[in-house]
């Protein structure tokens, strides 16, 4: 069996100080950040309705994922094919994605001019009076439309640059690499066990998935290594910091 590929604590300074600083706002908002993320991983192993399916998720637990981080993979791998439409229309049709982007960075620099004043005083905390009245604040319209134009661009980019076909196979491909990182081991049963429950294909197995890792994954990894190096760090992080 490979040795864990988990970097130590010491090695994660900035990581840690990120944690920590995350961590201390929630605690001022009277949050329990780790409590919060164990009761969402509880929560989404119960939504693996079948047998096999949560005893491959203990499995891979006890194997050395972390299990927030595991039951996140595990909502990217069940959420994913609501997103294929999504990714197609920004991803599939470059000219729609460029007509979109240019109307949405219109819009925000419309709103912008016309509010300049009032956008101000929103975000100085002076004015709050559209909050009141339950519409958003004309300053976060603005951010919003600027998320949504830097989102559509960043698929654009993903398409070009790494030829990520949909959202399920970026989903299945950290699902492998973040268990290989924290296990040491491809674990290819268990993880064709949650792939097939989450995504309604039962004869989805562990051959299917090793011949879908067999062609996939050195593609997908020369691109998004970095997800699974940010997983595994913040596993760490959060598992050892006190």
């Amino acid at each position: 069996m490979a040795e864990p590929d988990k970097p130590k604590i010491e090695e994660l300074s900035e990581e840690v100080a990120l944690w920590k600083i995350y961590r201390d706002i929630c605690r001022s908002k009277q949050i329990d950040t780790v409590k919060f993320y164990m009761d969402l991983a509880e929560e989404e192993k119960r939504k693996l309705t079948s047998p096999g399916a949560q005893e491959d998720f203990i499995d891979l637990c006890e194997a050395g994922c972390f299990q927030p981080v595991l039951a996140g993979i595990v909502m990217l791998l069940r959420d994913a094919p609501r997103l294929e439409h999504f990714w197609t229309e920004l991803v599939g049709r470059p000219d729609n994605r460029e007509k979109t982007t240019r109307t949405l960075e219109s819009s925000a620099q419309t709103l912008e001019n016309l509010f300049r004043g009032l956008i101000v005083s929103e975000i100085e905390g002076k004015s709050v009076e559209l909050e009141r009245i339950g519409r958003l604040p004309i300053s976060r319209v603005v951010n919003e439309l600027r998320f949504y134009t830097r989102l559509v661009k960043f698929a654009g980019t993903i398409s070009a640059e790494t030829e990520i076909r949909s959202p399920s196979e970026l989903a299945k491909y950290l699902a492998s690499s973040y268990v290989m990182s924290m296990t040491g081991r491809f674990h290819d049963r268990s993880v064709s066990g949650l792939v097939g429950e989450v995504s309604g294909a039962p004869e989805y197995n562990e051959v299917a998935h090793r011949m879908w890792r067999t062609r996939n994954y050195e593609r997908i990894d020369k691109h998004f290594s970095w997800m699974t190096r940010f997983l595994v760090a913040m596993s760490v992080v959060i598992a050892q910091t006190p």
